[in-house]
């Protein structure tokens, strides 16, 4: 019993617990959320789409689901569990991730205590940007990636292992567009030993055949972004994506790092706690996985969404370089050993049957329709603080009494809502960056800061344009300050006001 009951089955049940607690509403606030399900049936059902199937705007124009993989596995579950099942799957591969992480700290020397609040304090970090979205398989390969560098760097694994990482890119690239950042982190590793090979200190490159080995692990793994169902597409997509000029300016997860601002400020606050921990290993020279933090907290002050990045890539490094730093051996001296003690080998994998007893127990809970709390059918929700859920029945019944295809307006960010909820009715634009581009983004962004007299006349050159005749546009949950649209909507004559929510006001053309 006591091989089962070990510090990694509670962590692991305590966390995704949590997770389910936490993000019941959360994880479903980013648009991306509702639309890719939606994404996903579609190809399912239909094949893969190369044209955009959900805009009037850009209707006929060239569109790739460049995160399919992930699309479909979301659509699965939502068939099989609704958004219960998408929630469990998000919560078990977060759960699954640190737990792994909880483990290495514990096998370096870490009392269970203090892992814990290490490895924690990493989540809590990089939570900003859960969602139950695509990009969760970047930040948990990305995690497994960095795994792998540090056990070859400390001689755990052979140069087969690294060499397994290129199927598993395969995967990532057809997952997520972050496998781009799993090349860069084994190039800079492998790159860095490469320098000490040449100056001759120590290095897990000893002769070279493993240094042309490792280059060409590394070039395999720069290659797998080929190896996707739409060839040269699925690279332009990228680029677009990562070359844009204006997603820094007018989205929020694509700004710049505000040192300012809380998020900023717990972003910078983990980044001190690594680069402290990583300052008592001197004088002597830091492996170089234990480096490689470095290069994503850097990026992290470019764009806030590589934040998660930096947390899930120093918690793996300081679960490696904590038996090496001079807080462990004072904590070793002169502690108790609750906090710290030698690094020593863990049992096996026994204890993992709690955990998945556990999980397979909630998936027959939601897969059988079972309601209840935390665990159960039911649980997870769409809030309507933020996503205007109230308004999801009108939006229905319109689409019920109109023929298909018929176009809305609708501000971006209820995009995805209206696909999900109504994917009859053509819609004006969404969270899709890579579609739109950044002459697009900026016009709508500048149009939507206008104020109401200005804007009026470009919104109805839009109607008279596409022809819609009804709109839903974001409203201010407090009341306080209506958005210049909202505005304009309520005072001009040509439209009335059919239904509000917190979040949204329905709005229909007046004959």
């Amino acid at each position: 019993m006591r091989r089962l009951l070990r510090p990694e089955a509670a962590f692991f049940l305590a966390v995704m617990l949590l997770l389910l607690l936490a993000f019941r509403e959360r994880g479903f606030y980013d648009p991306g959320a509702l639309w890719h399900v939606k994404v996903g049936e579609l190809i399912v059902d239909h094949g893969f789409p190369t044209t955009d199937p959900f805009t009037y705007t850009f209707e006929g124009r060239t569109w790739i689901p460049q995160q399919w993989g992930a699309e479909v596995l979301m659509a699965v579950a939502h068939r099989a569990g609704g958004l219960d099942a998408m929630l469990l799957g998000f919560a078990v591969l977060v759960a699954t991730l640190y737990t792994l992480i909880f483990r290495r700290a514990l096998q370096a020397g870490m009392g269970p205590m203090l892992a814990g609040l290490l490895v924690g304090a990493a989540l809590v970090v990089g939570a900003f940007h859960y969602f139950v979205r695509p990009h969760m398989a970047t930040i948990a390969l990305l995690g497994w990636t960095m795994m792998c560098v540090v056990d070859f760097e400390r001689g755990r694994c052979s140069t087969w292992r690294l060499a397994g990482l290129i199927p598993l890119f395969v995967l990532w690239t057809n997952l997520h567009g972050g496998v781009l950042g799993g090349t860069m982190t084994l190039g800079l590793a492998v790159a860095g030993w490469g320098v000490l090979f040449l100056a001759r200190r120590e290095s897990p490159i000893t002769n070279w055949r493993t240094a042309w080995l490792l280059v060409a692990v590394v070039a395999a793994c720069g290659l797998t972004p080929f190896v996707n169902p739409f060839g040269m597409e699925m690279l332009n997509t990228w680029r677009r994506i990562v070359g844009s000029k204006v997603l820094p300016e007018v989205v929020n997860e694509h700004m710049p790092l505000d040192p300012a601002s809380p998020l900023g400020l717990t972003v910078i606050g983990f980044g001190v706690l690594y680069l402290a921990l990583l300052a008592g290993t001197l004088p002597k020279l830091p492996r170089v996985s234990w480096l490689i933090p470095i290069a994503w907290l850097v990026l992290s002050f470019k764009g806030i969404r590589q934040g998660p990045l930096f947390a899930i890539t120093a918690a793996v490094a300081l679960a490696d370089l904590w038996p090496h730093t001079v807080w462990h051996r004072l904590l070793v001296k002169y502690g108790d050993g609750s906090l710290a003690h030698a690094p020593e080998r863990r049992p096996g994998w026994a204890w993992a049957a709690i955990p998945a007893a556990v999980v397979m127990l909630i998936a027959t809970l939601q897969l059988t329709g079972v309601e209840a709390p935390v665990v159960g059918r039911g649980w997870a929700r769409l809030d309507p603080d933020f996503i205007p859920v109230e308004l999801a029945d009108e939006m229905r019944a319109y689409a019920a009494a109109v023929p298909p295809g018929t176009p809305v307006f609708n501000d971006a960010n209820l995009g995805g809502f209206l696909i999900y909820h109504t994917p009859t009715l053509k819609i004006f634009m969404d969270d899709r960056c890579e579609l739109y581009g950044d002459d697009w983004i900026r016009a709508y962004s500048d149009t939507l800061g206008l104020p109401p007299a200005e804007l009026g006349p470009v919104f109805e050159g839009w109607a008279g344009r596409y022809g819609f005749r009804r709109a839903i546009v974001m409203t201010d949950p407090t009341g306080t300050e209506k958005p210049p649209i909202e505005r304009y909507l309520l005072g001009a004559g040509g439209w009335r006001e059919v239904a509000r929510a917190k979040r949204a006001v329905v709005f229909d053309r007046v004959n």
